[in-house]
């Protein structure tokens, strides 16, 4: 969990699961830095995706691997190339579903990848089969097998079962490191996991409170921290517990924090609308929530 050592604390966005702590002298975020080399699965890669999978508003139903063949790509450049192309076989004959990938490394050095898909396979024993027969013929082709064995066992598509099911998955993917380790002799790493833009999660409610109203509803909680430690920044599982402390406000009017293109709020700044008011811009409030 993540602390943010700046001003005091003013507000909060409260998401499906997660409260987002606010506080004013937020460095920020309108025009990000310039992306690093990616070598590892950061930690804040980690938690930015663990955010994402758990307060998203899209159900995810279906799940498909892709393993390469005996013979396969040391270099992330190729990697991403395959699975863009496979996106887009999706798109085509899965039309447009919403999804989340992620990246592996089997213990033999081959990338393998999990994507998490919003369409829900047939019930059809028939069509489903035929579905799955599809998928391996789409990946058998993007990767240039010629593997009659990669052919039948180079993917894998299942049925989410449970209705969280995806998200638990996605968000225990998100805090192991097992088989994030990256071989030696594998190059340009990039993305260990993307998702498409309506994955990512929109704000429930905005609150205005002040470190006491904050820790008052943080009393009795089991992550509650102590009164000499800075609150969370992030507070994962809370925002259930928050609603019911009665200190929730309903999404302002101004609707610049969704993505509109400009403020129509009329409350004071640094008050009724975190949008309108100088220590988050509008450009840059959607992309602070999920760091």
């Amino acid at each position: 969990m993540g602390l943010a050592h700046v001003g005091p604390i003013v507000g909060a966005v409260v998401y499906n699961r997660d409260v987002q702590v606010v506080r004013t002298g937020a460095p920020s975020t309108a025009t990000p830095p310039p992306r690093g080399k990616v070598t590892t699965f950061s930690k804040a890669s980690r938690r930015r995706l663990a955010f994402i999978a758990a307060n998203t508003d899209v159900r995810f139903r279906t799940m498909v691997t892709l393993t390469y063949p005996r013979e396969f790509p040391s270099d992330g450049r190729k990697v991403k190339r395959d699975v863009q192309a496979f996106l887009d076989y999706l798109r085509h004959h899965w039309n447009t579903p919403s999804y989340l990938w992620f990246l592996e490394f089997q213990k033999r050095g081959a990338p393998h990848i999990h994507i998490l898909i919003s369409c829900a396979l047939s019930p059809s024993s028939i069509k489903r089969r035929a579905l799955c027969q599809e998928v391996a013929a789409a990946w058998y082709r993007i990767v240039g097998s010629g593997d009659s064995r990669h052919l039948h066992a180079g993917t894998r598509t299942e049925r989410v079962r449970l209705v969280d099911g995806a998200i638990r998955y996605a968000v225990k993917y998100a805090h192991k490191m097992r088989q994030k380790a990256v071989p030696p002799d594998y190059q340009n790493v990039g993305r260990f996991w993307a998702c498409s833009r309506d994955v990512m999660p929109v704000p429930r409610a905005v609150v205005r409170c002040l470190e006491d109203d904050l820790r008052g509803s943080l009393e009795g909680w089991t992550w509650e921290p102590a009164l000499d430690r800075p609150i969370y920044r992030v507070l994962y599982g809370f925002a259930a517990r928050f609603r019911e402390s009665g200190n929730v406000v309903d999404l302002p009017g101004c609707p610049a924090i969704l993505g509109d293109t400009g403020c129509h709020c009329d409350n004071t700044p640094g008050l009724g609308c975190f949008t309108c008011s100088k220590w988050v811009t509008r450009t840059g409030a959607r992309r602070s929530y999920v760091q």
